[in-house]
């Protein structure tokens, strides 16, 4: 029994793998969408703690973080797919954002409370950093 592939059945074979590889980082795409939601989500949390003043919707608005966490952690767990080295990837996507809300929120609080010529900017520039991870992890 001789071993030795054709050059035609290479060929197919290389064609094959190539369309799974796709195919499997088609489905690993996934942590683009989990940061462009986050992203979203973290730009709407601040600036509606900057802007809106009443605690119920302040209450409201962090139980709505905490179910997008908790969804979307319940999705994130149907995903099978993982290209190498997303986590390292995304990682200072994240902190970037959340150090931005953290900058946002000392220098925010107190006289510029309410003022939407500070928050607005502010809410998107915390946004930014996993908007940018979303698009760069897209096209990783």
């Amino acid at each position: 029994m001789n071993n030795e592939l054709t050059p035609e059945a290479a060929r197919n074979a290389l064609v094959s793998a190539a369309a799974v590889s796709e195919k499997m980082r088609a489905r690993a795409r996934w942590a683009s969408t989990k940061l462009a939601i986050f992203g979203i989500g973290i730009g709407l949390v601040a600036a509606t703690v900057g802007l809106v003043e009443s605690k119920a919707v302040g209450a409201a608005v962090f139980a709505g973080w905490i179910a997008l966490v908790v969804g979307m952690t319940i999705w994130e767990r149907g995903r099978l797919a993982h290209l190498a080295g997303t986590r390292q990837r995304i990682n200072p996507y994240w902190i970037g954002s959340f150090a931005c809300y953290g900058v946002a929120l000392a220098v925010g609080t107190g006289e510029l409370s309410g003022v939407p010529m500070y928050w607005i900017p502010a809410s998107v520039i915390v946004a930014l950093p996993m908007l940018i991870g979303a698009l760069r992890e897209r096209r990783a």
